[in-house]
């Protein structure tokens, strides 16, 4: 049950980021996660929408999905390679399905996160750790800043939609972000 939940949370931010988007199929098997860690919020969200972009993005996508302890939870249940897989898989058939190449864009704008906002994402987070790890808590997550943020891409070098998500650094581990 873990594992269709996973998986439906997966798609369901595959479908609500990307809604109506053909994105470029490109490899990016094993990449590493690079920009989580950097000083730029506008890096590491082209880093995450380069990762839904691409086919091989699985790890990427939940390292910005995820608290690293969850993920360490679905590693330890043996489930965190499944998940990975899975979305992998939906993402290559996804991809093959579609020609166009989306590009990211540009930042449109970035509004710093109201209090009321950090709580919402503190409860999220703790809603969507559930069920792999079910000891996580709001005190346990400092959200040392954050921002929501609207930015752009392209479709075949024309400007296609915008997008609004919410990008946030996470205790010691970087940014992390959650689609609408």
């Amino acid at each position: 049950m873990k594992r269709v939940a996973a998986f439906i949370v997966a798609l369901a931010a595959v479908g609500c980021l990307f809604t109506g988007c053909q994105p470029e199929k490109k490899e990016i098997e094993n990449q590493n996660v690079s920009n989580q860690s950097s000083d730029s919020y506008e890096d590491a969200l082209k880093e995450c929408f380069d990762a839904m972009q691409s086919t091989g993005g699985g790890e990427v996508f939940y390292s910005y999905m995820y608290p690293d302890e969850t993920i360490d939870a679905m590693k330890k249940s043996n489930e965190y390679d499944e998940l990975v897989q899975t979305f992998n898989k939906t993402q290559d058939e996804m991809l093959q399905k579609r020609s166009e190449k989306y590009t990211f864009g540009s930042i449109k704008e970035a509004k710093e996160l109201s209090e009321k906002q950090v709580a919402g994402v503190k409860t999220y987070l703790v809603q969507l750790s559930e069920p792999y790890l079910n000891t996580l808590t709001e005190d346990k997550l400092d959200i040392k800043d954050g921002y929501e943020v609207t930015y752009d891409y392209s479709k075949e070098g024309q400007e296609a939609e915008s997008e609004t998500v919410i990008i946030f650094r996470l205790n010691d581990e970087g940014w992390k972000v959650i689609t609408r």
